[in-house]
């Protein structure tokens, strides 16, 4: 099995993609590790760092994909066969955002700290008005352009129903 997860930031891409990847046993790539160079999310890959680590990690027989970048998930879609867009509410997200703090904060004094959540809720608020591969509409133009099993979730309660009742993601199942 082959997953791709997008959606806003404070979605829960990277909640729902752990839980699939642990009950499957499968490898979990998180986008923003092929888009940033490690020790924080301020200094971008290279194209040709970002292809190869794309091209090593699309090789397993499994593997669930997430984040924000659709045009790095747009190359995973190659080779998935399912597809979830978790498009919740900017209110959910908005609030996850704030209640976990900026994701770099091991990396920064506070102010950084402090700067880097307001500019990472600032990038999450337009989330809808962009229009590149980031945004509601980029996202929705993949989700509409593939052709596998694909799940458009729009709420928390869809998410736990997932979990529960499809037989591929239950505790225990093997792909």
């Amino acid at each position: 099995m082959k997953i791709v997860i997008i959606g806003n930031s404070g979605s829960g891409k990277t909640w729902l993609a752990r839980e699939l990847a642990g009950r499957a046993c499968m490898p979990l790539i998180h986008l923003d590790e092929i888009f940033w160079e490690p020790g924080g999310f301020d200094k971008r890959r290279s194209s040709e760092s970002m292809a190869s680590l794309i091209r090593d990690s699309r090789l397993s027989e499994s593997w669930v994909a997430e984040g924000v970048f659709g045009e790095l998930a747009k190359d995973y879609l190659d080779d998935a066969d399912t597809f979830i867009w978790l498009d919740l509410p900017w209110q959910i997200c908005e609030a996850r955002l704030r209640l976990r703090g900026c994701e770099s904060k091991r990396h920064m004094s506070r102010s950084q700290s402090e700067q880097g959540l307001k500019d990472l809720l600032d990038w999450a608020a337009g989330y809808y008005s962009r229009g590149d591969l980031r945004s509601h509409e980029g996202h929705k133009a993949l989700f509409d352009d593939f052709r596998g099993t694909k799940l458009w979730i729009k709420d928390e309660a869809s998410v736990a129903m997932l979990l529960e009742n499809s037989p591929a993601f239950q505790r225990g199942t093997e792909s």
